[in-house]
């Protein structure tokens, strides 16, 4: 495999650490922006007199255009370049939130979620796979390591942002906070985010669809679509979901966003430990324990009783495992894919997967509005990463591919 040249230079000089670090910075604003309508949804809910179903839509509105951008504008990356399509997904990203703090409906800010979803899951992939050709191949892991750390970074800063500025100017000032730091992003990546020089197959077709079912790829696009399908399943309903579950158990608002902040910082342990654990101990067996490891966390998270102590401390130790989960999988979508169509792949593999983020929310929205309590809410979303621990015996990488 031929390794990206940035700007002329080798992976691993300093211009390959700026590339990564504006990556990072990119993957922060999609965690904040992600992550805003999980921190606003009570007050929204209560403002606008919403019902549970109808709280999981708006939550699953920006996973669906995360989705669609995932599945139909990053395969665009590898025919018109990374940055042009990182670029243009930041600045929608930034009007969608701008925008967002302006809806006046329920329908306009789920037609605004679904738009500033669009750019975020055209970005995802687009950098996932520049990080990859990016840094060296003997830290590779540990770089997509590094930038899945932004998402959570990210979400924590949502976190706070939304304590500090929603009793007092409403939630309105969180969407428009990550407007103002999305377009920060923009301009840092418009400065700083080179093209890379990725060299195409000849026989390279401009839009692949058939290579991914092609032989020698077709079982890797399986495994790997059906574990981000049910990964993010369980990923965004814990995700979005907390916050209200845990208010719902009498306790405040506060304690609920806080129990979530909690989870994105022990994504912050988690998403740097993968890298670290693999490249000693092999990527399918750290994989096969975070995945088992999430299951078990998500299931305990939903038996406590309201007592903040303990639910804080879950809630820590889930992140971990819930962050080093998702890693494996961004670490592992590269290997599957030959160069030409590697950030089609990886984005095709994440829109499969932000599906399986849009039912999430919407199931539990619908269970929790049908009388479901949330303890068996909680155990039947630790069967999805269950699942992923024997789909990952069966994944092999390809030999051309980026080694994990």
């Amino acid at each position: 495999m031929s390794e990206a040249k940035l700007s002329g230079r080798k992976a691993g000089s300093g211009n390959s650490l700026i590339v990564i670090g504006v990556c990072v910075l990119a993957n922060m604003v999609d965690g904040f922006d992600v992550m805003a309508i999980a921190y606003t949804g009570g007050a929204i809910m209560g403002e606008w007199s919403l019902d549970p179903a109808m709280l999981g839509y708006l939550f699953s509105a920006g996973l669906a255009g995360m989705m669609l951008g995932s599945l139909f504008i990053s395969p665009f990356a590898d025919m018109f370049g990374r940055r042009r399509v990182a670029l243009a997904c930041m600045a929608a990203m930034a009007a969608g939130m701008f925008a967002s703090g302006l809806a006046q409906s329920v329908e306009q800010l789920l037609a605004l979620r679904l738009f500033t979803g669009l750019g975020i899951g055209g970005i995802l992939a687009t950098l996932n796979t520049v990080v990859a050709e990016t840094a060296p191949p003997a830290r590779r892991n540990l770089a997509i390591s590094v930038f899945s750390m932004g998402y959570p970074a990210g979400s924590m800063l949502g976190g706070l942002v939304a304590v500090a500025v929603m009793d007092g100017q409403g939630w309105q000032w969180v969407f428009f906070a990550g407007g103002i730091g999305t377009f920060i992003v923009f301009l840092l990546n418009w400065a700083f985010l080179p093209e890379p020089r990725q060299q195409r197959s000849a026989g390279a077709p401009r839009f692949p669809l058939k290579t991914f079912v092609a032989p020698g790829v077709r079982s890797g696009t399986i495994i790997i679509c059906l574990a981000f399908f049910l990964n993010m399943m369980s990923f965004f309903f814990i995700l979005n979901w907390t916050p209200k579950l845990v208010e719902n158990l009498g306790l405040s608002r506060e304690i609920g966003v806080t129990a979530t902040l909690l989870l994105n910082f022990g994504s912050l342990a988690g998403g740097l430990s993968y890298g670290v654990l693999a490249d000693r101990l092999g990527w399918k067996r750290v994989c096969q324990i975070y995945f088992a490891s999430f299951a078990v966390l998500i299931a305990i998270f939903g038996l406590l009783p309201a007592a903040v102590a303990p639910l804080f401390v879950v809630a820590i130790l889930a992140g971990i495992f819930m962050a080093g989960a998702m890693t494996s999988l961004y670490a592992l979508a590269p290997i599957v894919f030959p160069p030409e169509i590697r950030a089609g792949g990886t984005g095709l593999a994440i829109g499969i997967g932000r599906f399986g983020a849009t039912l999430g929310p919407i199931i539990a929205g619908y269970a929790l509005a049908s009388g479901v309590d949330r303890a068996p809410l909680y155990i039947l979303f630790a069967i999805p990463p269950l699942l992923v621990v024997l789909l990952m015996q069966t994944l092999r990488p390809r030999p051309d591919a980026v080694a994990a």
